[in-house]
């Protein structure tokens, strides 16, 4: 996949460029270590994490919900871009580790499902990625087990469904695939997501038990389902 161009990256009015994300996540950090001598654990959120189902939409409604709440929007590749910075910036990591602020291993990564395997440094990144981005707030996370991730006290885990018919149809016409191979394809990237959420995380991304909401975009569209969400992030006391 080709690079991204910066209007490609700037979704929904919301700055998306890696280099605008690394200074706003350095200055997060600061504030991360500022807050080490503080004696109430941090709060992450609100945030909301989207689950999708591969060409099923997901990636749009989560686009039009941080649209509608000018929330930042974070991404498949965003998330990864930004653990492999965090990798590859040893002055983060540092910061991150150094003993008097052990804040955030002890703090906020305990808050995290036992079932994380950290073992993996890649999945490491991700998590303390997503972590900081929750941190912040007034965020939605795109996929990478976000879910299973952060805390389900400060935002909302929704996951986003539809037919397969539908499902098909759109990645036929997006990659501009007959439907034989778009069929392959897709079974391919749903392969490659059940496999990595049960690698790391060992459970079915499928199982709604780790959601607070599925939706069906088959019906209710892409607007209906933003509507919902933010409907639900309302109920939840998470937006006024």
């Amino acid at each position: 996949m080709g690079a991204k161009s910066p209007e490609e990256r700037q979704r929904g009015g919301v700055a998306a460029e890696p280099a605008e994300f690394r200074m706003r996540f350095r200055e997060l950090l600061q504030r991360a270590a500022a807050q080490a001598e503080v004696a109430e654990e941090p709060v992450p959120g609100p945030y909301l994490t989207v689950s999708r189902e591969a060409s099923s939409g997901g990636a749009e409604v989560a686009q039009r919900v941080g649209q509608l709440l000018e929330w930042t929007v974070l991404d498949r590749e965003l998330v990864q871009d930004l653990a492999e910075r965090l990798e590859l910036e040893p002055g983060l990591l540092e910061l991150m580790d150094e003993t008097r602020v052990n804040w955030f291993s002890e703090t906020l990564l305990n808050l995290f499902n036992s079932r994380l395997v950290l073992q993996d440094s890649f999945v490491s990144m991700l998590t303390r990625g997503m972590a900081l981005a929750a941190f912040e707030g007034r965020v939605v996370i795109v996929g990478r087990a976000g879910n299973l991730v952060l805390p389900p006290e400060g935002g909302l885990r929704v996951r986003v469904v539809a037919p397969r018919r539908l499902r098909l149809a759109a990645l036929a016409e997006r990659e501009r695939l007959d439907e034989r191979v778009a069929g392959r394809r897709l079974d391919e990237l749903d392969a490659r997501r059940v496999d990595f959420v049960r690698r790391q995380f060992h459970c079915d991304p499928s199982d709604p038990r780790n959601y607070d909401m599925v939706i069906d975009v088959a019906r209710f569209g892409i607007g209906g389902a933003a509507d919902l969400i933010c409907r639900a992030l309302e109920l939840r006391g998470l937006i006024g």
